[in-house]
């Protein structure tokens, strides 16, 4: 076999390797960026004629990316006898909205503003730390297609991935990535400029 060959088709496959991940990152950056568009107001039919797209791949796209739900900001204090009441805990400290300042919902999964902070702070330093049940660290590269519990993009899409072990309710440990962590600090941040201004 020619060695000369092989070595540039070793490197063609590792250009192709490179590629293929930029343009994952790169359609689940667009995905997001169509979703928040539409979070923020814009119909599906606007954003298929502004992006010259069919209405239903932009709604294909809306829900890839997490669906047409604003993540929102749960409210402590009575949920007005709510069934489903023992489920709205932070998926990363099992705190319920009543004990935290501030809960925001996901698709299915929620985290606190104790947490947010924790999180950037984990992935900030590399260093794990510690809550009632058990360690937040981060997620090696060596797990790949482990996904954000908030956006759905896998840990080989994003910057960092912080984990936590499962609480009580869920089965499975809740993850965040870095862009989920900063659309929560608008949240928070929003809400705080709201809650300024009524005072």
């Amino acid at each position: 076999m020619d060695d000369k060959l092989l070595g540039e088709a070793r490197q063609a496959r590792e250009r192709l390797i490179d590629a293929e991940r930029d343009l994952e990152v790169a359609r689940a950056d667009f995905h997001r960026a169509v979703r928040r568009l539409h979070l923020n107001g814009s119909s599906l039919r606007e954003l298929a004629a502004s992006l010259g797209l069919s209405h239903q791949r932009v709604h294909q796209i809306v829900e890839e990316a997490g669906g047409s739900r604003r993540w929102i900001r749960v409210k402590g204090g009575s949920t007005g006898g709510r069934r489903d009441d023992v489920l709205l805990v932070c998926s990363f400290c099992g705190k319920t909205q009543h004990e935290a300042a501030k809960l925001i919902a996901g698709p299915g999964v929620y985290i606190c503003d104790g947490c947010v902070t924790l999180a950037e702070t984990v992935l900030g330093s590399g260093e794990g730390a510690r809550t009632e049940y058990g360690q937040v660290t981060t997620v090696s590269e060596a797990n790949p297609r482990m996904p954000c519990s908030f956006c759905g993009k896998t840990r080989d899409q994003v910057p960092g991935l912080a984990i936590a072990p499962p609480v009580p309710h869920r089965k499975t440990p809740a993850t965040i990535c870095p862009e989920c962590l900063a659309l929560c600090d608008e949240i928070i941040a929003e809400e705080r400029a709201i809650r300024e201004q009524g005072d």
